[in-house]
Formats: structure tokens, sequence, C-alpha cells
């Protein structure tokens, strides 16, 4: 193995998507290598409207989401995302259990060493690393991907995962465009809830 090769890692950034009224709940990883990931930043700022602002599909109009979906479909990026149904509203917390179960050893096995999910509360914080360490004392995990949180409103590359998560949600509900305007791999994998 090269030096290059042994230097060379990874990451991935996380977040979620809940469509309870369709009944699935997605978690979405892009992933790259974190050298070069400060083209990819500038591209997702370019793409806000308002001036120290951040994306969120949610939130964006349809022709938006077409230009966003288009732009990142322009970045050497790789996605796994992992969709939960049939939720229940009640149980949110268990979907995304569920859908982490899946993601994590996924990314770990392809050799992403660091992954950053999407700060939530110091409780739901807490909550995701005692399910990571579970993961790593039953074997799941073996150590090897790291697990820690970033504010979306400092780090844009937290948008990227959701904006996957939007596309990949719209598609599940009958508007493929915006996945296909994507054009980057995206591994989908289903959990049955």
């Amino acid at each position: 193995m090269s030096n290059e090769q042994a230097d060379f890692t990874l990451h991935a950034w996380v977040d979620e998507s809940i469509h309870l009224d369709a009944g699935f709940y997605l978690i979405a990883a892009a992933i790259a290598d974190p050298t070069d990931c400060d083209q990819h930043r500038d591209t997702a700022r370019g793409l806000v409207r308002r001036v120290g602002g951040r994306l969120h599909w949610h939130h964006e109009l349809p022709k938006a989401k077409a230009r966003i979906a288009e732009a990142f479909g322009q970045l050497d990026l790789a996605h796994t995302i992992v969709v939960a149904s049939p939720i229940d509203p009640r149980r949110q917390e268990r979907a995304r259990r569920k859908c982490l179960e899946r993601l994590l050893p996924e990314l770990e096995h392809t050799g992403i060493t660091q992954a950053w999910f999407e700060t939530r509360t110091a409780r739901l914080n807490r909550q995701d690393l005692k399910m990571v360490d579970a993961m790593r004392s039953s074997g799941t995990l073996t150590g090897a991907l790291r697990v820690d949180f970033a504010n979306p409103n400092v780090e844009p590359m937290l948008w990227i995962p959701d904006v996957i998560a939007g596309a990949v949600g719209a598609a599940r509900r009958g508007d493929p465009s915006y996945k296909s305007s994507l054009r980057a791999p995206i591994d989908e994998l289903d959990v049955y809830l």
C-alpha cells in the first residue's frame, strides 16, 4: 500500500428526514474525502438565498430544489441512505436507531473513519452516542468509525445529506426529478419497522 493510499480517508455527514404522512423515516450520509470538501462547502453556500442563511430542503421552493439538486449532482460525492418504514409517529427515535444500526456498519465497512451527525439536543446526542457505544460493545462496530456532532448553521456539508434525503423522499412519494438530477451514486437500504 502506498503512502497516498494509507493517507486517504473518507468522512460522512449524516442528516435525517421524516415523512410521517407517507410513513417513512430516512437517514442520509454524504460521503467525501474531507480534504476535498472546501469546494463542496462553497457550492452549498452559493445556493443560499439569504446572507448568513443555510439550505434546508423542507424550506425550499420546487424551482430552488431543482437548482440545488442539479448543483449537488456536480459534486464528487457518494451517498448512502437508509429508509425505515412503516413509521409509528410516536416512535420516531426507534426509527432513527434502526436506521443508524443499518447505516453505521455500512459506513465503517466502506472505510469511513468519521461520521458527523447534525447536532440535536444534548439529551438526543447522548442517546445517539450511547447507541454507538452499544454497537461497539456488541462488535457490530469495531471502533474504526468515530461519531461526532456538527452544527448545520456552521457546517454546510450537513446540508448535502439533507438534500439527498429530501430528493429520495420526493422520489419515494412519486417525484423522481430531484433524485435524477443528483446523478451521484446513491446506495438505498430499506429497513422494515
